[in-house]
């Protein structure tokens, strides 16, 4: 709860489900291939405006991933946009795209002014489904990339195949246990049963057994079987 004296934070933190959403980025240099390869990867349907790309988006473009505009920004871009960010390295041109964007209440991302965002992306680390993003509103891009780095060493590759072998059992354990209580309580378990710990040593079959067992004993377990 926010105290009479406190300011408001600057941005609400959200995950935004992009799937077939139609996202425009005006520019085509490395901050804007940045941009398109992540929404690209979360289902977006990118369509970029720039004279000119980096070799990766041009060959995103030729492989008809996202859809190229080789020329500059123009005003009718934003049309029907879900959302907008520009990347381009004229001043102006973000400038413009930013007025336009809030004009139309489109929410917009502009790489080189802050004031002017309407959201920003928050420094992510990816891990299969697992995603954990550090935010400094802004303030400490660099101090947002080192904590980053640390959340790197912290959480390997492991916790995104663990996520992945939960989610093959999930739709098992909501079909078997009806009861909000007794899901929780399995779920529980296999976060803290062995199964990490053999992803980590490379026995993924057996950390897909440990958890498959998780589920099996419960369906004997008189205190979850009378909340199934």
């Amino acid at each position: 709860m926010k105290s009479p004296n406190m300011a408001y934070k600057p941005f609400y933190t959200a995950c935004l489900k992009v799937i077939d959403k139609p996202v425009l980025v005006a520019g085509g240099g490395e901050v804007a291939r940045r941009k398109v390869v992540s929404l690209s990867d979360c289902g977006a349907r990118v369509t970029v405006t720039s004279p000119k790309l980096d070799s990766v988006l041009e060959y995103m473009a030729f492989q008809k991933e996202i859809i190229w505009k080789e020329r500059n920004f123009e005003p009718a871009d934003i049309n029907d946009m879900f959302l907008v960010i520009a990347a381009t390295d004229d001043r102006e041109t973000n400038k413009l795209i930013a007025k336009l964007c809030k004009s139309k209440d489109i929410l917009c991302n502009i790489v080189d002014a802050l004031e002017e965002c309407t959201f920003i992306v928050p420094s992510s680390i990816e891990r299969g489904p697992l995603s954990i993003s550090v935010s400094t509103s802004g303030i400490s891009p660099t101090l947002a990339a080192s904590i980053r780095q640390e959340l790197e060493m912290a959480y390997g590759e492991e916790y995104g195949t663990f996520l992945e072998l939960v989610a093959t059992l999930r739709s098992l354990v909501i079909e078997s246990f009806p009861s909000p209580f007794s899901r929780q309580r399995i779920f529980d378990r296999m976060i803290a049963s062995r199964a990490l710990s053999l992803i980590q040593e490379g026995q993924e079959d057996l950390a897909n057994k440990e958890l498959k067992d998780i589920i099996f004993d419960a369906r004997n377990d008189p205190q979850l079987r009378g909340n199934r």
